[in-house]
């Protein structure tokens, strides 16, 4: 597959995050920017393989992987075999830097991505639209864009096999069992015997998962529990306390109104059916 794309850009510079361009090689060329590329750019291989020189390393790219530069950063990549096929995206925005440190790209990286089809589905959507050229074409791929780097944070790093899809697997047996007994009263040590793990370690790996600790895991599957609860408007406040695992109502409407921002009586007003 040959195929690339510069859109003419227009209105949608002013959204949050938008594409500069998109494209596929099946034989990538030799780039040599000692000055680096002006934007974001995000490269992965279908098939074949090539070479990434960064930081003065090199970096074999074969099929699945894939290497995130920044803006001005200094590299040089080329082929190694007769078939290197890479897509790419580049883009730009105001909260880009901000999606990037959430999935993990808050610097020049190669990864590998365990579901290549996943992602190269939705970039397939953002080339065909950018082609289409359109007057909301830039817009929609916007949109795509997000979604390619949802999508890139499921099939990296949380993939089964990975670094941290093998962490999230150990930690999962004590994740169902918060979800089974939210009501009881937990202890640390309760938790941490179900994988045989120290309690200090057992919040650290929490901590890198979900970057919560455990009993923050388990005040929002109680809060998350206790709304819909209050949605059904059976059962009085106190009593919906009860059911999700507080003994004390007082202090059950301080947790609530800290994740919500609102107490339960009035999330129960907000989302109460009018009556008719």
């Amino acid at each position: 597959m040959t195929d690339y794309y510069y859109p003419v850009l227009g209105d949608e510079v002013n959204l949050p995050m938008y594409v500069l361009g998109v494209g596929a090689r099946d034989k990538e060329f030799h780039f040599i920017r000692e000055e680096g590329y002006p934007n974001h750019q995000i490269v992965y291989c279908i098939r074949g393989g090539g070479v990434l020189k960064l930081d003065g390393q090199e970096y074999p790219i074969a099929a699945g992987d894939a290497f995130y530069l920044p803006p001005h950063i200094s590299h040089e990549y080329y082929p190694t075999e007769d078939i290197w096929e890479t897509h790419w995206l580049t883009f730009e925005g105001r909260e880009v830097k901000a999606v990037l440190d959430y999935i993990k790209l808050d610097r020049a990286k190669v990864f590998h991505i365990h579901d290549v089809n996943a992602v190269d589905a939705i970039f397939k959507k953002i080339l065909y639209l950018m082609k289409t050229n359109y007057y909301y074409s830039g817009h929609q791929c916007s949109a795509h864009l997000y979604q390619f780097f949802i999508e890139l944070n499921r099939v990296v790093n949380l993939q089964n096999g990975t670094k941290d899809g093998a962490k999230l697997n150990q930690l999962q047996p004590v994740i169902d069992y918060i979800d089974k007994n939210y009501r009881r009263d937990l202890t640390l040590m309760e938790l941490s015997d179900l994988i045989d793990l120290s309690p200090q370690y057992l919040c650290r790996l929490f901590k890198e998962c979900l970057n919560m600790r455990p009993f923050e895991y388990l005040a929002r599957k109680r809060i998350q529990q206790a709304k819909l609860l209050l949605l059904e408007d059976q059962k009085n406040i106190n009593e919906i306390a009860t059911l999700v695992g507080y003994n004390d109502c007082s202090y059950f409407c301080a947790v609530f109104k800290r994740h919500e921002m609102l107490s339960p009586a009035e999330f129960r007003s907000l989302h109460k059916k009018a009556n008719v």
